[in-house]
Formats: C-alpha cells, sequence, structure tokens
C-alpha cells in the first residue's frame, strides 16, 4: 500500500506489489495510459477496466511515471486521475494531469520503508509523533557542571582609631 509523504513522495514496503490505474474523465472517451517503474517500461494491463500496471517496489527510492493520451479535441477541463488498486478498491493518489497543463505525464518517487505489522497481519505506515514527543525528542540534554564553590566573604579590615577623648 502507497503512503503519501507529500506530493512527489509515497512510501511502501520493499517488496509490497503495487497495483495502479489511470482514470480518464472529459477525454472524449479516451482512456490510454503507458506506465514506467524504475527505468523499465511496464507491460499494458487492464485493471478494473482501465489501463494500468502491477509492479513491486524496489529496494531503492524508484520513480513511477504514467504518460496519458489527450483527445486533440477533448477540452482544457479533460483530465486523468491515479488511483491505486489494493483488494479491488481504488484509493485515490491525489495526482493529476489536466489537458490544459503542458506534459501529459505524471510521475512521484517511491521510497522503500519497513513498516510494522499489526495482529490482522496487515503492514501499517508508521505513525507521526505527537508534538510533545517531537518536542522531547529535539530537546537537548545540558552538560552537567558542578556548582561553583563559594568563596567565604572577606572580613572588612581593621583599622585602628584613635579614640577621641
Amino acid at each position: 500500500m502507497l503512503r503519501r509523504v507529500n506530493a512527489a513522495l509515497f512510501e511502501a514496503p520493499p517488496g509490497a506489489l503495487i497495483q495502479v490505474v489511470a482514470d480518464a474523465q472529459g477525454n472524449n472517451g479516451v482512456n490510454d495510459a503507458r506506465f514506467e517503474y524504475a527505468g523499465q517500461i511496464l507491460p499494458r494491463e487492464t485493471i478494473l477496466g482501465l489501463p494500468g500496471c502491477s509492479f513491486t517496489v524496489a529496494d531503492f527510492g524508484e520513480r513511477l511515471e504514467a504518460v496519458v493520451v489527450f483527445d486533440p479535441g477533448a477540452p482544457g477541463s479533460a483530465r486523468y486521475d491515479l488511483f491505486e488498486v489494493e483488494n479491488g478498491v481504488r484509493n485515490d493518489l491525489q495526482k493529476s494531469t489536466r489537458h490544459s497543463d503542458s506534459t501529459p505525464l505524471i510521475s512521484f518517487t517511491i521510497d522503500p520503508v519497513m513498516v510494522a505489522i499489526r495482529s490482522g497481519s496487515r503492514a501499517a505506515a508508521p505513525r507521526p509523533l505527537r508534538k510533545a514527543a517531537r518536542r522531547k525528542a529535539r530537546k537537548r540534554t545540558a552538560v552537567k557542571r558542578k556548582p561553583a564553590k563559594k568563596k567565604p566573604a572577606k572580613k572588612p579590615a581593621r583599622t585602628s582609631r584613635k579614640r577621641a577623648k
């Protein structure tokens, strides 16, 4: 399962099988995409009736690219959205391109990340630290110093005074 880190980066366990599909909207019935992962063009697949691909997450951060085809007569609002398919369910990756954009390319990097296994044997994404835990982790321990020894106060010097008679 892909976990979005930011617009250009996703994470997944290394060795995980990932399926991605492209879904066209307002493209005059044209729905065509080619995929490339880790520098390799992936075989064309039809998943849930949509153009898609399957790949295994590499041991290094690699790039997934989808090149889509827009109908020349399609309006500028025509778009493609990418979805991950997991157990027959589409999960929106929030990655898209419009016909009015300068390129028919959608791409992002997938970093392999080990994740903890829950009791249901499903992989769980690492949970971010709470604000207090982040602050505590950032605190640096101060170097302990011995308290400075106080010097005894000096007694005023005795002066001889002549007694007034």
